[in-house]
């Protein structure tokens, strides 16, 4: 995999993750270098079709031990795609009936191996605010408070996850209608600009 780049990016739902990852995606497809963008929870659920779960949203409801080895193969098959530069969607924490579960653990990390790690997170109220106005997914109501608990996690679990790998670690904060200077901090961080 010498010369190309997976870069593991995190944030919570409603940061604009999406939405500047895509920008991104376009920019670099525009330089004439390839690139994947991969979610990583839909690579999990293509696995957990094959258990009956048809929604994404659902995976957390699934015992923590079938989301880890759902997320093993993600990982596996995520780590052979081949692109100069595969980005990959993905959560640091999930919430569970069981308490916060780590997105990405250790084994499932080392798997990736990423080359970079970069953590979206935006203003609280501007997170509620994106989820209240988003139809397409099915979202528990949450308090102010326990966003900002699961952006520290998510914090945390970067720091972690930088120790583990060796990655390089970034936050990158997206501000109210800032997603084009966001995507620019972004390519700049992993060397696309």
């Amino acid at each position: 995999m010498a010369g190309h780049s997976r870069v593991l990016v995190g944030g919570l739902p409603g940061v604009g993750k999406t939405t500047i990852l895509s920008r991104a995606a376009e920019s670099i497809r525009a330089s004439s270098r390839s690139v994947l963008l991969v979610v990583f929870g839909s690579v999990m659920l293509d696995e957990a079709k094959k258990l009956g779960v048809s929604d994404r949203d659902r995976l957390r409801f699934l015992p923590v031990e079938t989301q880890r080895q759902l997320q093993l193969k993600a990982a596996k098959k995520i780590y052979d795609m081949q692109a100069d530069f595969v980005l990959i969607d993905t959560h640091f924490v999930i919430r569970t009936p069981e308490g916060f579960w780590p997105g990405l653990p250790i084994e499932v990390l080392k798997t990736l191996n990423p080359t970079h790690i970069v953590m979206i997170q935006a203003a609280v109220q501007s997170i509620l605010s994106r989820r209240r106005n988003d139809p397409t997914r099915k979202r528990d109501e949450e308090r102010p408070e326990d966003i900002e608990a699961e952006l520290e996690l998510s914090r945390q679990f970067m720091v972690i996850a930088s120790a583990e790998t060796g990655a390089p670690m970034k936050i990158i904060n997206n501000e109210e209608s800032g997603a084009e200077l966001a995507m620019k901090e972004f390519l700049s961080t992993i060397r696309a600009e």
